[in-house]
């Protein structure tokens, strides 16, 4: 449990930081009281960090559950298993991103989903701590595409890499930076800081991928970022109190 407990530390508040000092501090969107902020901001990646941990674990078993031996033997009877690691890697990640896709339209879709997700929605200052504000339920919800990869074979030493890349991902997409002209480029494949944050806006249900672009072109719920001014956006739901119902996603 301390190892996890160090490594989810290490992830999301590395990841953080550089994201921050290299690209937010340097280049901001808005002008954010970082002080003022902070705290909050803190206590509410504290409490998301200790669920990712209860929840690694709690996957950890569902896997052994929900993987039997018989399922991994037909996949590697149709030669999936023995393709290159690099090619289970893109697989298991297309994978998990149609998964999130799915799961976050229904979130947006229906009443009882949406409390799960209404507290990462209350974020009205869009940086790169804000983006840990996530309830358990959702949290749980979202991680089901992550047995993607044992089940597509890939080793553990590989996920830490998988775990840290989705940290800084995470951290990236939600930063306070400058929309560019670059990122345009980018998202004809991945999503970038301004395409998720018009997520964020009111115009809330587009934009719903979490590493690729394709799934919201495909289904229609994709919006160009260049044909909106990113300052006449508004970033988050009403605000409402947070309750511990909204913080567990109940």
């Amino acid at each position: 449990m301390i190892t996890q407990i160090i490594i989810g530390w290490l992830a999301t508040f590395v990841t953080g930081a550089l994201v921050w000092i290299l690209l937010e501090k340097p280049d901001p969107l808005r002008e954010i009281k970082y002080a003022e902020v902070f705290v909050k901001d803190f206590g509410a990646a504290l409490i998301s960090i200790f669920f990712t941990i209860i929840i690694s674990y709690v996957y950890a078993d569902l896997i052994k559950l929900l993987i039997p031996a018989s399922f991994k033997e037909l996949l590697g009877g149709f030669g999936v298993l023995s393709l290159p690691i690099w090619v289970r890697l893109i697989l298991a990640y297309f994978i998990k991103d149609f998964w999130y896709y799915v799961c976050h339209w229904w979130m947006h879709h229906n009443k009882y989903l949406w409390q799960t997700h209404l507290w990462h929605h209350s974020i009205q200052q869009l940086w790169w701590l804000a983006a840990q504000r996530t309830s358990f339920t959702s949290r749980f919800l979202f991680q089901v595409g992550f047995i993607a990869f044992p089940l597509l074979s890939i080793p553990p030493e590989v996920m830490f890499y998988v775990g840290l890349l989705g940290a800084l991902h995470e951290n990236w997409t939600h930063s306070n930076v400058q929309w560019r002209s670059w990122m345009g480029m980018l998202e004809w494949i991945f999503v970038t800081p301004r395409y998720h944050s018009l997520h964020h806006t009111q115009i809330g249900a587009y934009n719903m991928g979490s590493y690729f672009t394709i799934f919201d072109r495909l289904f229609g719920t994709y919006i160009n970022p260049d044909s909106l001014d990113p300052n006449q956006q508004i970033f988050g739901v009403v605000e409402q109190p947070i309750t511990w119902q909204k913080v567990v996603g109940i």
